[in-house]
């Protein structure tokens, strides 16, 4: 009686070459992008942390902002931002072409300090208050920040 084994001839090593071959595609295709990763780690974000989470050039601690008021806490921000509300909206009407600013505001962002700059095409484009840089676009409905 003849027995055959998986490993064994030209049939198995077929076999096994698709049954890697097929975990390596799962496991690449698990692999979440930056975007995915972002998006995905919100269920662990904690009551206290807004997602996403973004990482900027200036980092706050949250800690030293307890106890103020918010107009003491938007002008020690203020006084931290390296760029200003105009060149803020300036970078979110660049990256968004043919919208216009309703409004911008300073903020800290679960420790990173962003200009949130409303335009009204419904979008909140997130801009990094040290160094101009656009960080999230959040098309209005993804998220609550």
């Amino acid at each position: 009686m003849k027995k055959w084994l998986v490993g064994s001839g030209t049939l198995g090593v077929l076999m096994i070459t698709l049954l890697v071959g097929s975990l390596a595609a799962t496991a690449f295709a698990q692999t979440p992008t930056p975007a995915q990763a972002q998006t995905e780690g919100q269920a662990d974000a904690g009551p206290d942390e807004q997602v996403p989470n973004y990482d900027s050039a200036i980092r706050i601690d949250d800690a030293q902002d307890e106890g103020t008021s918010e107009a003491d806490e938007a002008s020690a921000l203020a006084d931290l931002a390296t760029v200003t509300p105009e060149q803020a909206k300036a970078a979110a009407l660049k990256a968004h072409p043919g919208t216009t600013a309703l409004q911008v505001e300073l903020d800290n962002e679960n420790g990173a300090l962003v200009y949130s700059v409303e335009l009204d095409n419904g979008m909140d484009v997130k801009v990094d208050a040290g160094n101009g840089a656009v960080l999230y676009v959040d098309s209005g409905g993804d998220y609550e920040g």
